[in-house]
């Protein structure tokens, strides 16, 4: 691969992941403490994403590389999503947030699985390239986030942030779609095929989750990724009711994604040394560490400990991505990425932000001024003893399989 396409698929992944970075780590907070909607039906909202991502796999299919090149169908969608977003930052209420929610992940959430299909189509080496391009992923995330906190809400009170300032985030991640949407239509096209079967349908490429490592990598990712949405759904209200301010609940995140940058940046070393389990069985772990230290709830170790994010997501899920890699074929890449891709972003997250959000529900109490909060000890505890059980069952029973058991 030459440096010239490295650096563009580099690019393609910095504007990927600019996109969330003005939604995700802040939109629980927002919904809840902004525009006071009750936690189970924040969990609701938000899980609408999860729904998009089982279900638009199949379209993607027929779609991508049949009738369409997978980059024109990124630009497509992120055009799409970047209107809708903009359609959403306006909206105060439950059903109308629910249902434009609900489009918008319909449109958003394929495009992490087109960004992956075209790294990997142009890779030629993934467990060498892929981490270094995706790494730039993070990177952007830290951007945005410091650069929209800082130069933005920087100079708001902490109550003009959160009553007004904060949901500009949403406008700045539809403007940064958009960008991502043109961007896509100048990288090089790979080819259409119309008349091959839909990848993700095929036979050959259900066979390849059959192998018995798969089937147990896919069972600890779909717990894996449940308990990583009580990351995404809880961090931003949870830095709010340990007392950091609007202003800098985003920076505060990106203390993972620094993580995460440091992470995928050595991820070829540490999978050269350790190999695909160990790394997998970190993943697990770090989890259950980074849940129980917020249990506990002490500043000086909760801020410390966020960037593990980096081996809790790189260490597991990256790793998790590349081994369907390495024992997917041409013919079968893109559909084995995708239907990976819905076990973790699809009923993962739906699974996750619904758990998430019933469990704060659960927990949730009334402060002596009146104010809502929840019982943050127990809701991480809960994800921290199902990451537990995931590293467990990768430690005893996990044994990876070589390339060479290809088909």
């Amino acid at each position: 691969m030459s440096r010239a396409m490295k650096t563009r698929l580099s690019i393609m992944m910095f504007l990927q992941y600019m996109v969330p970075a003005f939604v995700f780590p802040i939109l629980s907070h927002y919904l809840k403490n902004t525009l006071g909607i009750d936690p189970f039906r924040v969990g609701v909202i938000t899980a609408m994403t999860g729904i998009s991502a089982m279900v638009m796999p199949f379209f993607v299919a027929h779609v991508a590389d049949r009738v369409v090149s997978a980059e024109r169908l990124l630009g497509l969608f992120h055009l799409a999503a970047g209107l809708l977003m903009l359609v959403i930052a306006r909206q105060t209420t439950f059903y109308p947030i629910l249902g434009l929610y609900f489009l918008y992940g319909l449109m958003l959430m394929p495009t992490f699985a087109l960004t992956n299909a075209v790294a990997f189509h142009h890779v030629t080496d993934a467990k060498r390239d892929f981490g270094g391009i995706r790494m730039w992923g993070p990177i952007s995330w830290v951007i945005g986030a410091w650069a929209f906190s800082l130069l933005w809400l920087g100079g708001a009170s902490p109550s003009t942030a959160s009553s007004g300032k904060l949901g500009d985030a949403l406008v700045v991640c539809a403007v940064f779609s958009l960008i991502l949407a043109v961007y896509a239509f100048t990288l090089p096209r790979s080819g259409v095929k119309k008349d091959e079967v839909p990848a993700v349908l095929s036979g050959k490429t259900f066979r390849i989750f059959l192998r018995p490592s798969l089937l147990l990598l896919c069972g600890a990712a779909l717990v894996n990724a449940m308990v990583h949405q009580f990351y995404y759904w809880g961090m931003s209200p949870y830095l709010h009711q340990i007392g950091v301010s609007d202003t800098y609940i985003m920076p505060v995140f990106t203390l993972g994604q620094m993580g995460e940058v440091v992470a995928l940046g050595s991820l070829g070393f540490f999978m050269r040394r350790f190999g695909v389990k160990k790394l997998l069985v970190m993943g697990a772990f770090a989890q259950t560490f980074r849940a129980v230290v917020f249990a506990i709830g002490w500043k000086p170790l909760v801020f410390p400990v966020i960037p593990t994010h980096g081996i809790c997501y790189a260490f597991f899920f990256i790793v998790a991505y590349i081994y369907v890699e390495t024992h997917s074929t041409a013919e079968t890449r893109s559909g084995a990425q995708q239907l990976f891709n819905i076990l973790i972003m699809g009923l993962g997250d739906l699974g996750g932000k619904l758990l998430a959000g019933g469990t704060a529900a659960l927990f949730l109490t009334t402060s002596a001024a009146g104010e809502s909060l929840i019982d943050f000890g127990k809701f991480w505890l809960v994800s921290g003893t199902a990451a537990f059980v995931v590293g467990l069952a990768l430690l005893f029973f996990f044994h990876e399989e070589t390339e060479t058991d290809k088909e």
